[in-house]
């Protein structure tokens, strides 16, 4: 059941989302180049200038084996299944399904068949399974690795137990390749510190680094379940070993040598090369911009939204007195701990990373679930303690909490495998007229009100009305992991591509092909790597200015061009009025233009926004000539006289640039009456700040207010306009260098009309 769930879940539509741009396409250019771009081949790096010694290299190697998993995979599935998208992908949700498999299984070995489909279920909901199993970006390799040697461990320590010679046989060798794999990928995944160290010292820990053994020698009771963590201790004491014999060197002290720890006149100082071990460069001083806290935000959003129970359900198991269950809490424990400490350590010291502990949550969510339900069955008055309901209600305001938070910032969670506020959540993202991150908060609060209920209403009493509540919690227990199953399937064929329409310049190809005629040109300015031969199958010709554009879409046949967002004020004003059209604005850094419609619709927002010459049938205009700073004229508006009181409406006023503005001005727009409301806005949709207006310019300022709601009276508002810079309490206003007498107030604003709210 856990492998079909994960297999719908992971592998279908794998390549239909774009590569996310700049950060995917520039890895799968760098590690996995399409086959026939031999131009987009990277030289090999020599080591850099001044390096000590032949041993001693300040970069990567170019055999570095270490936490390459990420590269060698991609061009792997590059090789092996095909040059595309799928392709580079699919051996990342190859590693997700082990991942979840793995960690399906240990929960199994701890709580039985439920406690696993339970684990699995809870880990194919976590953003950080799931994403990373469709994305280039991705470390799911270190979690994979980790997941398959905890396995292995548990299992080697547990042959045997109620089951003959062949079965055991057959499960030390599963348990045998899984730990063979689990080091492997762990290694090339997270290095020895991430991929080797945490996961063995997990096993090594919960199992008392190996003094049970002693202890049950001595004793002549059955030993050999605890050899595993006895191994465990010592590999891990050796792993890290070498790693400090990698990192650290000891030298004589020296003046210069300062806060360093001395040893009998030595003192201890990272060595500053390429670690083979780490997998990275050891910084000599830390990076003081990662906190030792510096990963809760990624673990909180990114196991969103069953990880808020996890650390509860570590210390419900530890606390148990089922001796299996103990064991779960105490591997959840060391294995999510360690994974934490590792991963503050090595932000700090080496690089970013992304948190590979969360199959941990998962475990321990699945074996303490598993207990609570059997419990439930069984009838036992203790099952639901009356702490349940506090649990229940924490459970519920978290999971909303978190995806108020998630929706709030969903740049976070776009920036989930990269780094925080590296890739911004495109606003045009939409789902059902939702926005698609409020989807998150809606499938989040689903399961957060499902597991809630089911854990507040259930009573251990006899009664009618007791019976009647158990039914209601079984039923709420199920609409839980629906949503579970809900929001595994939101991240994976929702937010994913979804998301891909705006990060990814794949859908702008697509709109290109699907209009393209033979004889057409395409011109791209700005690198977007190889994703025109990835997704046009075209080779385009290349510029670096906008005035090449310019010249391009001049052209008597038909041209597509492809320009950065930010250039599209610039190009507008250069272009003049000559035709242009922006045929895909979907992308949040490019723009796809043509000369020629064709069949398309034009999406340029400064069509009717900025325009070149004095735009005819303006409805209202000013008694006398308004300007502010000399620099802006008031040519009218068309705002309705009357209003509904809450309702949205969209208002236009019109002006002429007489010099240019500067600045990043704002309209100031208040309604002044008995209350105030405003529609305070950055001016034509913060498309071009005014310090790109030029004189000439034409400006059409479309917005939609929000008029007040039912706690405004009905009366008459007067509306005053302006423009406004700076923040509270430090607001400035451009002047108004001209207008009537008794259109303009001392604080440089200009009535304009008198607005009426029914």
């Amino acid at each position: 059941m856990v492998a079909v769930l994960a297999l719908v879940v992971l592998f279908p539509g794998l390549g239909s989302p774009g590569l996310w741009e700049p950060q995917e396409r520039q890895l799968a250019d760098k590690a996995a180049p399409p086959l026939d771009a031999e131009a987009s081949k990277l030289p090999i790096v020599a080591p850099a200038p001044g390096a000590r010694s032949e041993t001693c290299v300040p970069i990567a190697p170019t055999d570095a084996a270490a936490r390459s998993l990420t590269a060698r995979a991609t061009k792997a599935g590059r090789d092996t299944v095909g040059d595309s998208d799928t392709g580079r992908r699919l051996p990342f949700a190859l590693m997700a399904l082990l991942t979840v498999l793995a960690t399906a299984g240990i929960a199994m070995r701890f709580g039985g068949a439920r406690a696993g489909i339970v684990a699995g279920i809870v880990l194919l909901s976590m953003p950080l399974l799931t994403l990373q199993a469709r994305m280039l970006t991705s470390e799911i390799g270190t979690a994979c690795g980790g997941a398959l040697i905890i396995y292995a461990l548990v299992a080697l320590s547990r042959l045997g137990a109620g089951y003959g010679t062949v079965l055991a046989a057959l499960d030390a060798a599963i348990a045998i390749a899984a730990l063979v794999l689990g080091c492997w990928l762990g290694f090339y995944g997270g290095g020895a510190l991430l991929g080797l160290v945490v996961p063995i010292g997990a096993v090594a820990a919960a199992g008392g680094l190996g003094v049970p053994v002693v202890t049950a020698a001595l004793r002549r009771e059955r030993f050999l379940p605890h050899v595993p963590a006895l191994l465990a201790t010592i590999v891990v004491g050796g792993l890290l070993g070498l790693l400090a014999y990698e990192l650290y060197e000891l030298t004589s002290a020296a003046p210069g040598v300062l806060n360093a720890r001395q040893v009998m006149g030595h003192v201890i100082v990272a060595d500053g090369c390429w670690s083979k071990l780490l997998g990275g460069l050891w910084r000599p001083d830390d990076d003081l911009r990662n906190a030792f806290d510096s990963s809760f935000e990624q673990i909180a959003y990114g196991t969103f939204p069953w990880g808020a129970l996890g650390p509860i359900a570590i210390a419900a198991l530890i606390g148990s007195a089922h001796k299996d269950q103990r064991s779960a809490g105490a591997i959840a424990l060391a294995w999510g701990a360690g994974a934490w400490i590792a991963t503050e350590v090595f932000q700090r010291k080496v690089g970013f990373t992304l948190y590979a502990g969360f199959p941990a949550l998962a475990v321990a969510i699945g074996v303490w679930i598993d207990s609570v339900l059997a419990r439930r069955a069984r009838g036992d008055r203790d099952a639901m303690p009356a702490g349940m309901i506090l649990l229940g209600l924490f459970f519920l305001i978290a999971v909303v909490n978190l995806g108020k938070d998630m929706h709030s910032f969903p740049d976070r969670i776009t920036s989930l495998l990269v780094g925080l506020d590296q890739i911004p959540y495109p606003k045009d993202s939409k789902l059902l007229l939702l926005p698609t991150k409020t989807w998150i908060l809606l499938v989040g609060v689903i399961t957060g009100l499902g597991f809630g209920l089911g854990m507040m209403v259930w009573r251990p009493t006899e009664s009618r009305l007791a019976a009647v509540l158990r039914a209601i919690a079984d039923v709420m227990i199920a609409v839980a992991f629906v949503g579970t199953i809900l929001m595994a399937a939101f991240w994976a064929f929702v937010w994913h591509p979804r998301l891909s329409q705006h990060v990814s310049s794949k859908a702008m190809f697509e709109t290109y092909r699907g209009l393209r005629n033979a004889g057409d040109q395409l011109v791209i300015m700005g690198d977007l790597g190889q994703a025109a031969r990835a997704y046009a199958d075209a080779k385009p010709e290349m510029v670096n200015s906008r005035d090449q554009v310019v010249t391009a879409l001049g052209r008597p046949n038909r041209v597509f061009a492809i320009a950065p967002q930010t250039e599209l004020c610039t190009l507008h004003r250069e272009v003049g009025g000559k035709p242009y059209y922006v045929i895909d604005d979907r992308n949040v850094r490019n723009l796809l233009l043509s000369n020629k419609l064709d069949g398309a619709t034009d999406k340029n927002p400064l069509a009717s926004a900025i325009v070149h010459a004095e735009p005819k049938n303006i409805p209202n205009r000013p008694k006398g000539t308004v300007v502010f700073d000399r620099k802006v004229e008031l040519l009218g508006w068309d705002i309705p006289a009357k209003m509904a009181r809450g309702s949205k409406v969209q208002v236009k006023v019109y002006y002429k640039v007489l010099a240019p503005v500067g600045g990043a001005w704002k309209s100031l727009m208040h309604f002044d009456g008995p209350l105030r409301f405003n529609g305070d806005h950055a001016p034509i949709k913060e498309r071009c700040p005014t310090s790109t207006w030029q004189p000439g310019d034409y400006i059409i300022d479309t917005h939609t207010i929000s008029v007040g709601g039912g706690a405004f009276p009905r009366g008459n508002y007067e509306l005053w306009i302006g423009f406004f810079t700076g923040s509270a309490p430090n607001w400035k206003n451009m002047a108004v260098t001209e207008a009537p007498g008794d259109m303009r107030d001392t604080a440089d604003r200009v009535k304009i009309m008198t607005v009426v709210l029914d």
